[in-house]
């Protein structure tokens, strides 16, 4: 199946480079100078993003919070900046991997082939039929549209990004955007606890959400 790969890059050398290395018959790469031009072709799906997030026009954070919002592309945020700050940012806006310039080729091209094979297991079942439809709404393996709030529905979507894998404690906090107020994290298990029995009493069935001891929580791969 063909790969759809998006650059937004300013620089118009790396943009070129970038997209000679990643053109293959296997994939049709769309390479942009703004976010401009990205507005552009807004209505595009694409499996694979690489996006810088100094452009000239506009934030690349922008565009990855669209691309997150909107669709289940895999992003890779390739920037200068290399602040722990825009780091967080980075991630709490969407980015699967946040890669700092100047970066190897093979490291980029490697995290690409990294991206793109979980994309081919995801939609190979790895998710056992749950998906987010086009207006951002959970939907269980029966196609049963789920009610979940904005902070519910965006620690769905992170779990879902990575399914079989731990996604920590800290990095769920963030992208919830809950502070814990002692050590004992119980604000973070409280919260998973009333998903859990949200998606239960509307499904009739088990939540697809695991507890990792001392690590965090992961999307169940098979039913």
């Amino acid at each position: 199946m063909l790969k759809k790969i998006l650059i937004v890059e300013d620089d118009e050398d790396l943009r070129e480079t970038l997209a000679y290395a990643l053109s293959s018959p296997a994939r049709a790469v769309t390479a942009l100078a703004n976010a401009s031009e990205f507005r552009e072709k807004i209505a595009e799906r694409y499996d694979l993003a690489i996006i810088d997030i100094n452009l000239p026009d506009d934030s690349g954070f922008a565009v990855v919070r669209h691309l997150r919002d909107t669709s289940p592309t895999k992003i890779i945020i390739l920037s200068g900046r290399d602040t722990m700050a825009d780091r967080v940012e980075g991630y709490t806006h969407g980015a699967d991997i946040y890669m700092v310039k100047p970066t190897a080729q093979a490291e980029l091209l490697a995290a690409v082939e990294s991206l793109l094979r979980r994309d081919t297991l995801e939609q190979g079942g790895e998710l056992a039929g749950w998906r987010y439809d086009k207006e951002g709404s959970l939907l269980s393996p029966e196609g049963q549209k789920i009610n979940l709030s904005v902070r519910q529905s965006d620690f769905m979507k992170r779990l879902m990004r990575s399914p079989g894998a731990a996604v920590k404690r800290d990095e769920l906090r963030r992208v919830i955007g809950i502070e814990e107020t002692d050590e004992s994290g119980r604000a973070l298990d409280m919260f998973v606890t009333r998903l859990r029995r949200e998606i239960e009493d509307q499904t009739k069935q088990k939540a697809p959400i695991e507890t990792v001891p001392r690590q965090g929580f992961t999307f169940r791969k098979r039913s």
